[in-house]
């Protein structure tokens, strides 16, 4: 493990690697975001890019997928989510957009992981309220719309509409990496396997075409799945399943991508304030209606493209389980991370340690490795 010198001169509040893991933004509370390249075969990270943001303190950034270019949401204290873009490899960045519909300070930013239905950001902050805006012009990106607003917390804890500065309170927001809700229930139904290499392409993208948008999001300690669904004959995000359990405020969740498991489930893991990362397995509901027989369209491994005979979007949705929880930091859990397969999860906490985690042939999570900066990494957990 190698120790990065930052140069910040405050606390760093969020870390966030590019697509490749060629690049590693970092933000403080001295207003600046830092943006480190990583040097082969060395391993080590130097400083590519430094420049001053936001006019507060910066809590959290995220990359955009690399198909629209090199792209840096990051979010602040001062009320705003702000929008940064380099045309030259990360040397230097201009800021293309400021959007300031919040109603207090945002604590979290996040672009939508799954780019087939355009290039979208979520972010949630004191006041409550997750908002999703939505890119419409890829040729422009200095130009977002507000796509939806709402309120995620409602249990009386942000009683004046926005958490009070005396008030210790969270909130986190994290895309589905591949919005499978709809495309697992159809691949469930017919029995196909979508690692399956002889599967014909075609039938790959009428999958794809299948799948929904949804986001996790947290307020205070309460945890909400939202899901794209038709209301009215106009689509919009609505609240959905509700991740239960936690009995104090949540720092952090993410959603895992479930190229691991085939699209058979997904996984979320939440970071909270009561000392323990808790993982989710939301697993899709089988539906009724037209037999699965009935959508295939001649021979075996063929989808039809009339794939929605018999399914009421509404009846899409998750039934949720706790499937594993621990509390080996024996404090406050900050942030939990998944890596790019879905495979490994780490958590950090106040114990100043990263402890990871790996899903065991039980389908349970064991203990991975511990690193700390002070010790470097060890491979054995400890109790």
């Amino acid at each position: 493990m190698n120790a990065i010198a930052t140069g910040h001169e405050d606390l760093i509040h969020d870390i966030a690697y590019d697509h490749y893991g060629r690049l590693l933004a970092t933000c403080s509370s001295d207003q600046f975001i830092k943006l480190f390249t990583r040097v082969v075969p060395s391993a080590e990270w130097t400083l590519l890019s430094s420049f001053k943001a936001h006019d507060a303190n910066i809590f959290s950034l995220s990359f955009a997928p690399p198909q629209y270019g090199l792209l840096l949401a990051s979010c602040s204290e001062d009320q705003t989510v702000r929008v940064h873009s380099s045309i030259d490899n990360g040397h230097t960045f201009a800021k293309i957009a400021t959007l300031s519909d919040s109603g207090g300070p945002v604590h979290q930013v996040a672009f939508a992981k799954f780019g087939g239905h355009g290039l979208k950001l979520a972010c949630i902050g004191a006041d409550g309220v997750v908002r999703v805006y939505h890119a419409a012009d890829p040729a422009d990106l200095r130009q977002w719309h507000l796509a939806f607003e709402k309120v995620v917390d409602k249990d009386g804890l942000l009683s004046t509409g926005v958490a009070a500065r005396d008030l210790q309170g969270d909130f986190a927001v994290d895309w589905c990496p591949s919005g499978t809700v709809r495309a697992s229930w159809f691949t469930y139904e017919l029995g196909i396997d979508m690692d399956d290499v002889e599967l014909p392409r075609v039938d790959r993208l009428t999958i794809a075409e299948l799948a929904v948008e949804q986001f996790v999001a947290s307020s205070m300690s309460k945890v909400v799945v939202f899901r794209k669904r038709l209301n009215g004959g106009i689509y919009e995000y609505e609240p959905t399943e509700e991740l239960p359990g936690h009995t104090d405020i949540v720092r952090d969740v993410a959603w895992a991508s479930n190229a691991s498991v085939g699209g058979r489930y997904e996984l979320i893991a939440t970071a909270c304030k009561d000392g323990w990362v808790r993982i989710f397995k939301l697993t899709t509901r089988r539906m009724g209606g037209v037999p699965a027989t009935e959508y295939r369209n001649g021979g075996a491994g063929t989808v039809s493209g009339n794939s929605e005979i018999g399914a009421d979007e509404d009846d899409l949705g998750y039934e949720v389980e706790l499937l594993d929880q621990f509390d080996h930091h024996k404090s406050e859990v900050w942030k939990v991370s998944w890596n790019f397969s879905g495979t490994v999860l780490s958590s950090s906490g106040d114990d100043g340690r990263v402890r990871f985690w790996r899903a065991a042939y039980t389908g349970k999570f064991v203990g991975l490795g511990v690193a700390s900066a002070e010790q470097g990494s060890n491979d054995e957990m400890d109790d």
